[in-house]
């Protein structure tokens, strides 16, 4: 985030990282669909199973830039309360590379999954490796966790650093969680 401040166009590097990362979203969904790969997780939307990754893999990078627009809004409408300065464009880049960092980190059990099915898995073996206790549940799991926890630090290193002229802390990591549980909450509605 401290090398967006010596960018020419800091917006533009932040759409790039979104975009990537909703890229890799995007192709992962496109390799799942071709393996015949179902979702382990129920899905929010009216997608019938073997259809879903299918729709993923056109549905995914939109959603990527939603998460990243709805948190970065939500800093920057937040943020102004009262002593907020800086225009949008600050806030989205700070907020766009948060949100690409947490993401990433998101989107390597999926990748995980992919490389599996590629390589001959089956949905049932994949579905037992994660589904029952061992190091393939908790490797998930872990990811998931370390990504939710990137995105809370990140978020509020954005909040901070993009857009409080005082950054209280407690401001901060408030305004920082709610923008990463919005990011996680536009990822969860179509992600699987």
């Amino acid at each position: 985030m401290a090398r967006l401040r010596g960018e020419p166009r800091p917006l533009r590097t932040a759409a790039e990282a979104v975009g990537f990362v909703g890229g890799l979203y995007a192709l992962t969904s496109l390799v799942l669909a071709l393996a015949g790969a179902v979702p382990l997780m129920s899905a929010v939307l009216p997608i019938r199973p073997e259809n879903y990754y299918f729709w993923q893999t056109f549905l995914a990078a939109p959603f990527v830039f939603l998460g990243w627009g709805a948190s970065a809004g939500l800093i920057h409408l937040l943020g102004r309360h009262g002593r907020g300065r800086g225009p949008f464009q600050k806030t989205a880049a700070r907020a766009g590379v948060a949100a690409a960092a947490a993401l990433f980190v998101a989107w390597l059990p999926m990748a995980l999954a992919a490389f599996f099915m590629v390589v001959g898995m089956r949905q049932e073996e994949l579905v037992g490796l994660l589904s029952s206790p061992g190091p393939g549940q908790v490797l998930d799991f872990a990811l998931y966790v370390l990504a939710a926890g990137a995105a809370v630090v990140l978020m509020t290193l954005a909040a901070a650093h993009g857009h409080l002229k005082e950054p209280g802390r407690v401001r901060a990591v408030l305004l920082g969680a709610l923008a990463a549980a919005v990011l996680a909450g536009v990822f969860a509605v179509f992600i699987r």
